[in-house]
């Protein structure tokens, strides 16, 4: 029981920040979950799903060049994961070693396995503390509706 509730709170994390719009041919209709994702009668409707992702500097940069390149990219990968995750799903898997009623060890692995094409960057924001914050998004269409009949 304890474990399920571990793994549910950081399968919420994992989706924090993220957003999914519905999309027509006479533009966006508005946020919708992924459970919605199925135009009103029925029919599959392209899906804009948004996530950001957080970087921060490693403290081992050669300069602030290579500090703030290094925290993008990592804030990009964050964001490009929170969209697999939205599209694909999360595979959680847990370990946990109990002794005399007491909690020893307690693993829990999260894993995404999937291939992303077409994603953009749609803001880019510089904090204080030198980590960056980048929102990307994609839009899923009817190709991505073929892999799951």
């Amino acid at each position: 029981m304890k474990m399920r509730i571990l793994a549910g709170l950081v399968l919420v994390a994992a989706l924090t920040g993220c957003q999914t719009t519905e999309v027509r041919e006479g533009g966006m209709i508005g946020e919708v979950g992924p459970a919605d994702a199925p135009g009103r009668t029925g029919e599959w409707a392209p899906v804009r799903i948004t996530a950001k992702g957080g970087g921060a500097p490693p403290p081992n940069a050669v300069n602030q060049a290579q500090a703030r390149l290094m925290a993008e990219r990592a804030a990009k990968v964050d964001a490009m994961r929170n969209l697999l995750e939205q599209a694909y799903g999360v595979t959680i898997r847990s370990h946990t070693t109990v002794r005399d009623f007491i909690t020893q060890n307690d693993t829990i692995k999260a894993r995404v396995d999937a291939f992303i094409k077409g994603a953009r960057v749609i803001d880019t924001k510089y904090l204080s503390d030198g980590s960056v914050e980048i929102e990307m998004e994609i839009t899923l269409g009817y190709e991505f509706r073929r892999m799951f009949p």
